[in-house]
């Protein structure tokens, strides 16, 4: 049985979560170069790449599953209002984030410091970011606060072929999914444990195309929409089920296991997401309520919240710099913290308010039904 839903409660919780890792993983790497160790070592300072993990599965599935709903309604799938809407939504901010670094690192960093900041050629660069190529730039080069755009340049580059692979294929959509998943996760395996000895800056490149990870997002969306009563009644939406799966997450991204780095678990750990995402948005016994009004606000704006998070982190610790040996390394720590988050959460809203805004109006006229 087809089974449509118009809003998918917790999921913008479960974004603020994952840019909430993300933030503090940058904010521990700062306060290294500070040469403030603070706590380093531990698993829940160093989780930005899971929370990014995390955020190509919830990306593969809800664009998947708007496509999925769109050829239900209409018996097509629209390539190009698909792309439209992925222009509205991720360009603006993308070319925003792009000008502002290009400017600060390539202009006035130069300017301050007499020397440059960037190791390749700035129209070089410049290029490949405009091409939505920045996880080549990015994994090879210095990049500063443009380091985190290396994940909209993955995620472009698969919505590039998966709109059309989809519509083209819609009658076998399920073998589509299935095919790609494997032979992604195949691929990325053999890229992973170097068997095919590429030259290092194309091995660093392709361990960035974590295709895998939206495919297997993709999966649970077609589960979703087609499965939805059966997986109601799965034994997956079983509370004891659904508390193992929160504490295998939960374990992962604070403590961690000896295994967290290894390969297959973070595969399996793209169908845990997958299976958390729908147990917290649609299932009817569900074990934990995360649709709060504020949390909700904050997941509205964490696509701002991960792309200014490294403007704001740099400025601040500039200033640290400067003036942090006025404050004691206890005080300091978690301070440098806090005004980060405060400071990234009001540019985000600032942005949302006053720049994303336009633009998701452009693309709510577009598709005016959208998921989210």
């Amino acid at each position: 049985m087809i089974t449509e839903f118009k809003y998918l409660k917790g999921l913008n919780t479960l974004r603020f979560f994952a840019a909430f890792f993300v933030i503090i993983s940058h904010a521990n790497i700062s306060l290294i170069k500070l040469g403030i160790y603070a706590d380093a070592h531990l698993p829940v300072f160093n989780r930005g790449e899971d929370a990014v993990n995390f955020f190509f599965t919830l990306s593969g599935f809800l664009i998947t599953y708007l496509m999925l709903i769109e050829k239900n309604k209409t018996g097509s799938i629209s390539i190009r209002q698909f792309y439209l809407r992925r222009v509205f939504r991720i360009w603006p901010l993308y070319f925003l984030i792009t000008l502002i670094g290009f400017i600060l690192f390539s202009v006035l960093y130069q300017k301050i410091y007499g020397h440059a900041y960037f190791t390749f050629p700035v129209l070089k660069g410049l290029l490949f970011f405009i091409c939505f190529l920045p996880n080549y730039i990015a994994v090879n080069y210095q990049v500063g606060l443009l380091y985190p755009l290396w994940s909209i340049g993955v995620e472009e580059q698969f919505y590039l072929f998966w709109a059309p692979l989809i519509a083209y294929c819609k009658n076998y959509i399920l073998p589509i999914i299935i095919g790609f998943a494997v032979v992604t996760t195949v691929l990325y395996s053999l890229v992973f444990f170097d068997v095919f000895h590429f030259p290092l800056h194309w091995q660093k490149f392709f361990i960035t195309l974590k295709y895998f990870e939206m495919a297997i997002g993709s999966l649970f969306a077609y589960l979703l929409f087609y499965y939805y009563e059966w997986y109601n009644g799965s034994v997956f939406t079983n509370k004891i089920v659904q508390a193992g799966i929160l504490l295998i997450i939960l374990w992962h991204f604070t403590i961690g296991f000896s295994f967290s780095s290894a390969l297959w678990f973070k595969i399996i750990c793209c169908f845990l997401y997958g299976l958390l995402i729908l147990n917290v948005s649609v299932i009817k016994n569900k074990l934990i309520h995360i649709d709060q009004k504020a949390l909700n606000y904050l997941g509205v704006i964490s696509y701002g919240l991960y792309m200014y998070h490294m403007l704001v982190d740099y400025f601040l610790r500039t200033f640290c710099e400067k003036y942090g040996y006025l404050l004691s390394k206890n005080v300091l720590v978690p301070l440098y913290f806090v005004v980060l988050l405060a400071g990234t959460i009001l540019v985000a809203s600032f942005s949302y308010k006053y720049f994303e805004r336009y633009f998701l109006g452009l693309k709510a006229k577009l598709h005016p039904v959208a998921v989210h």
